[in-house]
């Protein structure tokens, strides 16, 4: 497998670096083979969200940007993020009662309490009612459908409109079902043993949902729906939740490039990027239970940095506008580094030209197709599309949601984008042996996502190059700021 990964990537190691960018060719990609190697080195303890691993993080980014010659915003680098940690107890479970009897249910193996906070990390319980899915409750499906006090069965996880529409018709809980075994056990490895919530009851959360709820297993998938009409479901079930809690602070960090033109450079463009990861959790089949997240997110802060120092570096073509550089807290935990920000913004928002996120892996190769996800009617998405066109390469689009820390700008106002590399063929690669690359390189939420010495860094420097050629757009007055 190593000797045919190789054969692939070598066509790639002979192209020019403009060839490699298609923009860009500032983007140094021993910077990023440097900054990914430590992130997601084994000390750091896979970055939990306000871990030991997480401050020493921390601490190498504001290190980095002290190198680099990028200043504090509003005199510090640091904003504390202070959260409350619930550890999961094991007496925690789950009892589903019909006519012929009960089960009872148990976690982690059968089911997890989802991401919450003080007010919905709570036991509940009623009689069941199915509701499908989340589009088809957003989309107006529930019909006349009684859910008040009851808890609601659903296939996959609901978000956004669909859990404040059982929220506002009286709904006791949700239960989503993952039927697949693979799937679920991912989902609890990725939430862990302990769940993280603001301390500050008012900070807006955009993903934690207002309703308590669960995720489920094959086995209560079984259980609850086997042999059933879709919305007479005969069980009741009790949820209890046990939980050992306590106060922990996380860090988000920022660092600034202020603009060349003093009349400009109170307004800034922001490039956001999460630093944390899982963490230690369940090991896989090696027995291997540290998540050192490479491609998710350390590949994300390596772009900022190498974008910071391409800018700091240019003096033939500094930005007129300020650059922020922002790296967040607790994305894997519910985006609460970016609601907090939001909520104390270290740069005013009114003051934010645009938002430029990246934190969707590392591309083991060029990308030549995109998704842009938060394309709005603010024209920051035509931007992207437009130099997309430029050179060729295909782009899908979509509205905001909340899957990943651009979202919470988005909610209020400011133009923000997340960029994702499409599942097109990568430049000059067919489109089997782009899949082999894929299947080689993605280990997403793995403990196997480890840096490797033979990662070929040409897709993230195309990725960090047009995040960079967005903002000098940008920059260059095409938002009309």
């Amino acid at each position: 497998m190593r000797t045919t990964t190789i054969k692939l990537i070598l066509p790639l190691l002979a192209l020019p670096a403009a060839s490699l960018l298609g923009q860009d060719a500032a983007i140094d990609t021993l910077a990023l083979r440097a900054h990914t190697y430590f992130l997601s080195h084994d000390l750091l303890e896979g970055r939990a969200t306000a871990s030991r691993g997480e401050r020493l993080a921390s601490a190498y980014i504001v290190a980095q940007c002290r190198a680099l010659g990028l200043g504090p915003v509003n005199t510090e680098f640091i904003q504390t993020v202070p959260l409350e940690e619930a550890l999961v107890l094991e007496t925690t479970d789950l009892v589903a009662a019909a006519p012929g009897g009960e089960i009872r249910f148990g976690y982690p193996a059968d089911f997890i309490p989802n991401v919450g906070t003080a007010s919905t990390l709570v036991d509940f319980g009623g009689a069941t009612v199915f509701v499908s899915d989340s589009k088809t409750v957003a989309g107006g499906g529930l019909g006349e459908l009684d859910v008040a006090g009851k808890v609601a069965v659903t296939l996959g996880p609901f978000r956004g409109a669909a859990a404040d529409t059982l929220t506002a018709r009286g709904a006791a809980g949700m239960i989503h079902l993952v039927g697949d075994e693979g799937a679920y056990q991912l989902y609890a490895r990725s939430r862990g043993a302990t769940r993280l919530y603001h301390r500050e009851a008012d900070v807006r959360s955009s993903f934690l949902p207002e309703l308590p709820s669960v995720l489920a297993g094959p086995r209560i998938a079984r259980a609850l729906l086997e042999g059933r009409s879709p919305t007479a479901l005969p069980w009741t079930v009790a949820v209890h939740v046990a939980l050992e809690q306590r106060p922990v602070d996380a860090a988000n960090v920022a660092c600034v490039l202020p603009g060349a033109d003093p009349a400009r450079r109170d307004t800034a463009i922001v490039f956001t990027a999460h630093y944390d990861h899982l963490g230690i959790g369940t090991p896989d089949e090696s027995g291997d239970s540290l998540y050192n997240g490479f491609s998710d997110n350390a590949a994300g802060v390596a772009m900022l940095l190498a974008i910071a120092r391409s800018l700091a570096g240019d003096r033939s073509a500094p930005l007129d506008y300020s650059a922020v550089f922002l790296f967040l807290s607790g994305e894997e935990r519910g985006l609460l580094g970016s609601d907090y920000y939001v909520a104390h913004p270290m740069w005013p928002l009114e003051r934010t030209a645009a938002v430029v996120n990246l934190d969707a892996g590392a591309p083991p190769a060029p990308p030549t197709s995109w998704h842009l996800a938060g394309v709005d009617s603010t024209g920051l998405g035509a931007i992207a599309i437009g130099i997309a066109a430029e050179h060729g390469w295909d782009i899908a689009t979509s509205s905001a949601r909340p899957n990943s820390d651009y979202y919470p700008f988005a909610r209020e106002g400011v133009p923000a984008l997340f960029i994702i590399p499409g599942p097109a063929p990568y430049e000059g690669l067919t489109a089997d042996s782009s899949k082999a690359l894929r299947r080689r390189w993605d280990h997403y939420h793995q403990p196997d996502d480890e840096w490797a010495e033979d990662f070929p860094f040409s897709g993230l420097a195309r990725y960090a190059g047009y995040a960079l050629r967005i903002a000098r757009e940008i920059d260059a007055g095409a938002l009309g700021n």
